[in-house]
């Protein structure tokens, strides 16, 4: 798409890896400078020198992302460094709690509530103000948000909360013209699919070979498991989107309905 991002700022949430990592390098590439942050901070220094090797600035900080002081803190340094934000990626998400609701566990049950629903809410509120006419916001969600299943009750929960914020933002956010969407990536060859230790080095590579020949357990046949890479394409053409594109809207790489 060349660099439709030049002048741009862009906040990605959980970019130390995955989606969050794929998304940050292809707005680089696209012109972006680019702030990121999560849990890690040995991957978004990785992040940031591939940023650097792109030619664009970052900033980073570790963060858990639903700490209201860490937000607050790592929100007035972006502004402070660069009196402004264009795109916000609300990608960084937990999903601990994958068994029965009877079994479940109260404190890691609400900490996905609180990373998945506060988070996203902490850093747009904190953010709002520094964003001008034709801003976008990105928020990522699953269709686990769309349709009840059995089990991990607090990420359907959690992410159904994150459907209505991206349209109760929209409602509000359009005579400023700032646009909210929704992007769903379907399965995505990332360690919360393959459900490994993010730190274990597994790769993209070795997990979309996982899923070579058949989708995860539940899915359907012809369901496909992507490439991190696809994905952010998909919120680089959103981020794209002059002045009067879409909003409210949801945008799903899955092949299945949601």
């Amino acid at each position: 798409m060349g660099k439709t991002l030049t002048g741009k700022v862009a906040v990605i949430t959980g970019a130390g890896r995955g989606i969050g990592r794929a998304i940050a390098l292809a707005f680089a590439k696209a012109g972006a400078d680019i702030a990121i942050c999560s849990r890690s901070s040995s991957s978004l220094n990785e992040v940031k020198d591939q940023i650097k090797a792109l030619g664009q600035d970052c900033v980073l900080q570790p963060l858990d992302i639903a700490d209201p002081k860490a937000v607050v803190h790592f929100c007035d340094d972006v502004i402070s460094h660069y009196g402004k934000v264009d795109i916000l990626v609300n990608n960084a998400g937990a999903y601990q709690d994958r068994g029965a609701f009877a079994q479940s566990e109260p404190d890691e049950w609400w900490r996905t509530i609180e990373v998945n629903v506060r988070g996203p809410y902490l850093m747009t509120r904190h953010l709002i103000s520094a964003m001008p006419e034709g801003a976008k916001i990105i928020n990522m969600n699953s269709g686990k948000g769309y349709s009840a299943g059995q089990n991990s009750s607090s990420y359907h929960v959690s992410k159904a909360a994150l459907k209505m914020f991206n349209e109760a933002l929209a409602n509000e956010l359009w005579q400023q013209k700032i646009d909210v969407n929704t992007i769903i990536p379907g399965p995505t060859a990332t360690t919360t699919l393959s459900q490994q230790d993010p730190n274990s080095g597994v790769t993209t590579e070795a997990i979309l070979d996982k899923f070579t020949h058949e989708p995860p357990a539940g899915l359907p046949a012809w369901e496909r498991v992507k490439h991190p890479d696809e994905v952010a394409t998909l919120a680089l053409q959103l981020a794209s989107y002059p002045i009067g594109g879409p909003t409210g809207q949801v945008f799903s790489l899955a092949r299945r309905p949601l």
